[in-house]
């Protein structure tokens, strides 16, 4: 048994290495050569895995992950959607053996842009599937402006929100310059920046009774869920709705530099997710209780680097697996 796990690993090993030697080695040929997929969206799409940020390749990492871990579990491939950024130059140069070790698992992926994922929950809705499961890892902003901006109530209002960065959209999915430039150039709102109130509607297009599963991983991701000016309880009349975010509204999240493989967020869902959701649909898994066990778990690993804590956030309005055990208040 040993020699033929060993074998597999090895075979794992050079699979990876002949990835990554494929793999373009200058940032610009980079860009030029990765996929992004321009094909319809599958009608039977229910799993949506989103690496918003163009600054590290963590998130990549953690979307093929995942991915990888679906398909395992019998999801077809047509089942799931996937998105991403593609890098900086600074981003292809702090991580450029992730980056090409990542290469291949990029095909099929769409851009990770506000206007297409915006469309494809739309589309995804009017199919009413079983379930919904939207990923989503990047970075976390609690707002575009500082308070004392002088820009008219509607630009102010397009800025001021909690926002999750969609780097294939205009400006990075982040840039106020040029948001307000698209927007003052005509375009759709909605289509550039993903919020708690976009995402509240396209959630809310589903079935009443379609499981809805939502994990945000990012800095200030919490403010999708509760925020001090309470802007969010659109998200929290949805019916059916689990959704775990990495970080309170006023905390950073952790691990969204170069260097480390993946979040500490992500990677320890990632563990979590293998551990707790082998053979399962994602409405089957006890969120509940995977949310205990991943907020321990980064609050380790914050103490033991020494990080502020991030306090991860939890909120369901669906019956869950392990719900009669589960004390109301773990939010």
């Amino acid at each position: 048994a040993r020699v033929r796990i060993g074998r597999r690993s090895l075979l794992a090993a050079i699979v990876a290495l002949a990835s990554a030697c494929a793999a373009p080695l200058t940032h610009r040929a980079y860009v030029r050569e990765a996929p992004y997929a321009d094909a319809p969206l599958s009608p039977r799409a229910r799993i949506f895995l989103v690496a918003g940020g163009d600054d590290v390749a963590n998130f990549i990492d953690e979307v093929a992950d995942q991915r990888r871990f679906w398909l395992a579990q019998g999801v077809a491939a047509d089942e799931i959607a996937c998105y991403y950024a593609k890098p900086t130059r600074a981003a292809f140069r702090g991580d450029r053996a992730q980056y090409r070790r990542l290469f291949t698992e990029l095909g099929g992926c769409y851009p990770a842009s506000t206007a297409l994922l915006r469309r494809h929950l739309a589309e995804a809705s009017a199919h009413a599937p079983p379930f919904v499961y939207l990923y989503v890892t990047s970075h976390g902003l609690d707002g575009l402006i500082d308070e004392d901006a002088a820009l008219p109530p509607d630009e102010r209002a397009l800025l001021d929100r909690y926002v999750i960065q969609l780097g294939a959209g205009p400006g990075s999915g982040y840039r106020a310059r040029a948001i307000l430039a698209a927007y003052r150039g005509g375009a759709d709102p909605d289509d550039l920046l993903w919020t708690p109130d976009l995402m509240a509607a396209l959630l809310g297009a589903f079935p009443p009774q379609t499981p809805k599963i939502v994990v945000l991983q990012g800095c200030h991701s919490g403010g999708f869920i509760v925020e001090p000016r309470d802007r969010t309880a659109e998200v929290r009349a949805l019916s059916n709705l689990t959704i775990i975010a990495s970080a309170r509204f006023d905390r950073t999240s952790f691990g969204c530099d170069a260097g480390p493989e993946q979040t500490y967020f992500g990677g320890l869902f990632g563990a979590l997710l293998r551990r707790l959701g082998e053979g399962k649909t994602p409405p089957e898994i006890a969120w509940r209780g995977l949310f205990r066990e991943l907020r321990r778990g980064v609050g380790e690993l914050e103490r033991r680097e020494g990080a502020t804590p991030s306090l991860p956030v939890f909120f369901s309005s669906a019956p869950a697996p392990d719900e009669a055990a589960t004390a109301a208040g773990d939010g």
